[in-house]
């Protein structure tokens, strides 16, 4: 399905019936890269996912390589589904995204679920965006090779698992102008860091974080917690970064459980 919120047309899709949940796919990646957690998570809730800005079948619009920019564009579709409110789940650069909507937009956000994610990036992560975002720019050939050894080495941990996400990430990126913005964004975290504003959120927040995640490793998650009152970190062992695809039923279980407590984090 497709939506149009501000200068975009969204793909988007749904699942189940319930209070809704909305899932952020990472940079690189479309809706599919949730695909092996809807077996649970659509038995309790509506769960909606959508193609970021430039990924997937989403529009680039006119990006300008900033979480300002990819929070308001989640905001602008909760508009468009008409959602007053809903549990915000991301994954990696899906995850800064929801952290950037739940600080802007406080009343949108039942309950906040970072995963695999950074607030910030050191001066050799930014390199790393600054890096892809110029190959990008090059076009998807120039991207391709690189991006093809990024996604082996994060699937080092489940290599069954390679083959399946890297034809999405190729589908995803024939227009690699989503995949630049997103880098953009990313690198930014360096000067400008989440950090300063996590107190902002009002929304009860698990950090779930994978112990062999070389991306995000657990220390960025533990900082996240740190800054954001009354959250805390499920850590999720033997998984590396791309944890949605290695382990699917436990951070599905993670994630209900989270969303069934009552009152704060439990």
């Amino acid at each position: 399905m497709l939506v149009r919120c501000r200068d975009l047309d969204v793909a988007w899709f749904e699942w189940g019936r319930g209070e809704p949940l909305l899932l952020l796919h990472g940079l690189a990646d479309d809706h599919r890269a949730w695909r092996k957690v809807l077996p649970w998570l659509a038995l309790d809730h509506r769960v909606i996912a959508y193609d970021l800005r430039g990924h997937g079948q989403t529009s680039p619009g006119t990006p300008d390589g900033s979480l300002a920019q990819l929070g308001t564009d989640l905001v602008a579709f909760l508009d468009a589904l008409e959602i007053d409110r809903a549990h915000l789940c991301g994954f990696s650069l899906g995850g800064t995204i929801v952290m950037r909507a739940a600080i802007d937009h406080p009343e949108r956000v039942d309950r906040l679920l970072p995963v695999a994610t950074s607030s910030r990036v050191g001066r050799t992560a930014a390199d790393w965006y600054r890096q892809r975002a110029e190959l990008a720019d090059q076009g998807a050939e120039r991207l391709r090779p690189v991006l093809e050894d990024d996604t082996r080495a994060q699937f080092a941990n489940a290599p069954a698992e390679f083959e399946d996400h890297w034809r999405i990430r190729r589908q995803s990126t024939e227009d690699p102008v989503g995949f630049a913005n997103g880098c953009r964004a990313m690198m930014r975290l360096n000067a400008e860091p989440l950090d300063p504003e996590l107190e902002r959120i009002k929304a009860p927040s698990l950090v779930v974080s994978a112990e062999l995640d070389q991306h995000c490793p657990p220390v960025a998650g533990q900082i996240i917690v740190e800054r954001l009152p009354g959250a805390r970190m499920e850590l999720i062992g033997g998984s590396g970064h791309q944890v949605e695809v290695e382990q699917p039923e436990r951070l599905s279980a993670v994630i209900l459980r989270f969303l069934a407590a009552q009152g704060g984090p439990a």
